[in-house]
């Protein structure tokens, strides 16, 4: 299941224990894969602002981070931060409602 499909899914107010068990398995692995993405690109913004071009030597760090955040690698990492952020507390939601049944 992707993501939105999940965050759907889980909206649903009258699920069982078991499918609460399942949609939390499923959510915590694509929470881990989105992570796992998001150190490839923390690494690649690494060696972009190790790498900058001899003519960017006068640009402050903001500014180079900008730089960063406007190349589909930095647009990407951005929308993962978000997504985690949701994730995490879907995740926390579900392991409320499963506390609850027990």
């Amino acid at each position: 299941m992707t993501l939105n499909e999940l965050m759907i899914a889980v909206k649903e107010k009258n699920l069982d224990k078991d499918q609460l068990e399942a949609y939390r398995g499923d959510m915590s692995n694509v929470y881990a894969q989105m992570q796992m993405e998001m150190a490839d690109l923390e690494k690649e913004e690494a060696l972009f602002m190790e790498n900058i071009p001899e003519t960017w030597s006068e640009w402050s760090v903001a500014k180079i981070k900008i730089a960063w955040k406007a190349t589909p690698q930095g647009q990407r990492l951005i929308v993962l931060k978000r997504y985690c952020l949701a994730t995490k507390e879907l995740l926390n939601s579900l392991k409320s409602r499963l506390y609850s049944i027990y």
